[in-house]
């Protein structure tokens, strides 16, 4: 079997192994083939290491944990804990809230995340607008 002008010996070829897609990033579109891994043997018969999710950590490999501090400034503001699209407000000044309320939403990586209050308390200050995009550490919500 050859691909790309490499030759490949003693490999059957099955039907679906590798798949032909068209992506398109930023406009432009690119060809991509995708190698079905399933068996664990590539193409060129070495076997890889395939970790299904919650399988944790292979020994011998060190997971690195990366601490984030709180989303609550000490003077008391939420900020924003990754840059994304303000979706939603939940709340606004004047507004008692309680630890734990969803008071922004926010969208990263086509994914909503809701972003809790950290305490009980009077809303002083909403900074943000829905529609409106942040970035990390960006003051969003502000607290009597």
């Amino acid at each position: 079997m050859e691909i790309e002008g490499k030759s490949y010996a003693n490999v059957k070829e099955r039907r679906g192994m590798i798949k032909k897609f068209k992506i398109r990033v930023d406009g432009k579109e690119y060809s991509v083939e995708v190698e079905s891994v399933e068996d664990e043997k590539s193409l060129d018969g070495t076997t890889r290491n395939i970790n299904p999710p919650g399988a944790g950590t292979p020994a011998g490999v060190k997971q690195q944990v990366v601490q984030r501090e709180p989303l609550v400034t000490k003077d008391k503001c939420v900020v924003a804990p990754m840059p994304g699209a303000v979706v939603k407000i939940n709340c606004r000044p004047g507004e008692m809230v309680k630890k734990g309320d969803v008071i922004i939403v926010l969208e990263a990586m086509k994914m909503e995340n809701e972003i809790h209050s950290p305490m009980d308390g009077l809303v002083k200050e909403v900074k943000v607008k829905e529609g409106m995009t942040v970035s990390p550490d960006e003051v969003m919500v502000a607290f009597e």
